[in-house]
């Protein structure tokens, strides 16, 4: 079956949402604590909605026995107070998010330590073990260094933000020039 030619608007409108993204990720690049103010609200968010689903499963919920209703009520309270203050104050959902941010470096460097050790017994390369190994010493180092510095995780995680957004505009940009007309 032939392919249908993407319309003009629409390849103009993956350009110009591309190039918005650009901005967008210089913005950024230029402003890290909005990134990071953005992340704070959305985690804040996202905690709110997950509190209260805990909470109204756990008062309506006839599958659970009265232990998992009581649990789900207490983490669901838990969590809202959380999600709450995440977006009311701050300093606090900045803390939050720089501690998700560290907590996920920290993941990845496990795994890739593990995945050197399973890459050994494998018979990889040792070429691949070592790079894993040292990648997972970098991730490592840098959640300490997240979790001991407040100003490099905002930076780090701005930095992040930003080089998705570029990628991601870039990516708008080629897509919208690229398409068949």
């Amino acid at each position: 079956m032939a392919e249908k030619a993407t319309p003009m608007w629409a390849r103009l409108l993956e350009v110009i949402l591309g190039i918005i993204v650009l901005v967008l990720a210089v913005y950024v690049l230029f402003n890290t604590g909005a990134a990071v103010n953005t992340l704070r609200l959305l985690l804040g968010i996202g905690v709110l909605i997950l509190g209260l689903i805990m909470l109204i499963r756990g008062a309506s919920s006839k599958a659970l026995r009265t232990s998992g209703k009581i649990v789900n009520v207490i983490l669901g309270i838990i969590f809202l107070a959380v999600g709450a203050a995440a977006i009311v104050y701050s300093s606090f959902g900045t803390t939050l998010v720089i501690l998700v941010f560290a907590f996920g470096l920290l993941l990845n460097a496990l795994g890739r330590l593990q995945f050197a050790g399973y890459s050994m017994a494998t018979g990889m390369p040792s070429s691949v073990r070592w790079a894993n190994i040292i990648l997972g010493v970098i991730a490592f180092l840098l959640a300490i260094y997240a979790v001991v510095n407040n100003t490099f995780a905002t930076n780090f995680l701005g930095l992040l933000i930003a080089l998705v957004l570029f990628l991601f505009g870039i990516q708008l940009v080629i897509a919208g020039a690229g398409s068949r007309g």
